[in-house]
């Protein structure tokens, strides 16, 4: 086991790379920490397993506080680690002939690993990532003891999953270019593994003009406070209200104008604190994520400071048929009523909606 953690998401950095400031809020935060506690947690205590592992800042201490045998096989004493301690870590595991690696982190810690194990060992990945478009990660971390158990009963299927990494450079200046880097060898049982992004599309030209129009005659999405979320359908939709909306980044509307632009989440808690906001959402195609993958800054603690909270959900009909389910991935629990239910309105054109059914993970 093995963590790299990316914290970029909550501050808009969409990545970590070559941010030295990461490292400083890592050892304060302890993100990824609090997603391997909760994915060990889901494990139960009557497995038979032995973990390999690594010391700190890569695993250590968060193992000692289970049973299960362990032994420390990669000592890292840097200041800090590196892609390069991931690969060594790897392949001291390959070394010990292990059934499995599990990872914490994101397309990033997925890419090294694939560098050095390639097809040779299943691995999957507990989503701590600001990109997670690759195809080998949990859907939530809780179900890593559900994998284990399937594993351990022989009911798992093992699957060749694609690893996909973009440029963090471009990715800050708003654009997308995911490069595929290969596959690997991922244990999957249904509704488990997230399985990768699928793009939208470009030829929803008329689905978007339908859609930003219900939002500014149904929703009156030109007035009041507005949070307006990542991605292509967001931005395509604002684009056809005649706004120059941030691609990937997390914007903040008043009365009809965007006051700012690519706001991380200490500043997007200010700006909506003690009001009534409307949030504006496009799920990951494919994935189905709204919240906690991508627009990190959209916090549990951003949500539950508002006033009260109207989620608004679009889509285009084409990505919508690529998702079986709306999933929410937050630490904390939020009071959104549209979730309620169990299920929620996804607005697709003029007046005309698809409803999924909402799966939740906020502890």
């Amino acid at each position: 086991m093995c963590i790299r953690d990316r914290i970029g998401g909550k501050r808009a950095w969409k990545g970590t790379d070559g941010i030295e400031e990461a490292w400083t809020i890592f050892e304060k935060e302890k993100y990824a920490y609090e997603r391997v506690n909760k994915a060990l947690s889901s494990i139960s205590k009557t497995e038979s397993l032995f973990f390999y592992y690594c010391s700190d800042p890569m695993g250590d201490s968060i193992l000692q506080n289970y049973p299960f045998k362990k032994e420390l096989v990669y000592l890292f004493s840097k200041n800090h680690t590196t892609a390069e301690d991931t690969k060594n870590a790897c392949k001291l595991f390959l070394d010990k002939k292990v059934d499995l690696i599990v990872f914490v982190g994101g397309d990033g810690t997925a890419r090294d690993i694939l560098t050095v194990v390639k097809q040779q060992v299943p691995i999957v990945g507990i989503p701590s990532g600001v990109k997670m478009f690759s195809g080998c990660f949990l859907q939530y971390p809780t179900y890593l003891g559900e994998i284990i158990k399937a594993i351990e009963n022989g009911e798992i299927q093992y699957i060749l999953e694609d690893v996909l990494d973009v440029d963090e450079e471009l990715f800050r200046n708003g654009q997308v270019s995911a490069n595929f880097f290969g596959s690997v060898l991922t244990p999957v049982k249904s509704g488990l593994i997230q399985g990768g992004k699928i793009p939208t599309g470009h030829s929803d030209e008329i689905e978007y003009e339908s859609i930003a129009e219900d939002l500014k005659i149904s929703y009156n999405i030109l007035n009041g406070t507005v949070i307006l979320g990542t991605g292509s359908t967001i931005y395509q939709v604002m684009k056809y209200l005649g706004f120059d909306k941030t691609l990937l980044g997390v914007d903040f509307m008043e009365n009809g104008r965007i006051v700012s632009k690519d706001v991380d989440e200490e500043k997007l808690y200010e700006l909506v604190k003690d009001k009534e906001v409307k949030i504006l959402l496009s799920p990951i195609g494919g994935q189905g994520f709204l919240l906690g993958r991508g627009n990190q800054q959209i916090s549990a603690r951003v949500i539950n400071s508002c006033k009260k909270v109207n989620l608004i959900v679009v889509s285009t009909s084409s990505k919508i048929q690529t998702i079986e389910s709306i999933k929410i991935d937050l630490n904390g629990e939020v009071d959104i009523p549209e979730l309620n239910n169990g299920f929620i309105r996804v607005l697709t054109a003029y007046h005309q909606y698809k409803v999924k059914k909402v799966k939740l993970d906020t502890h």
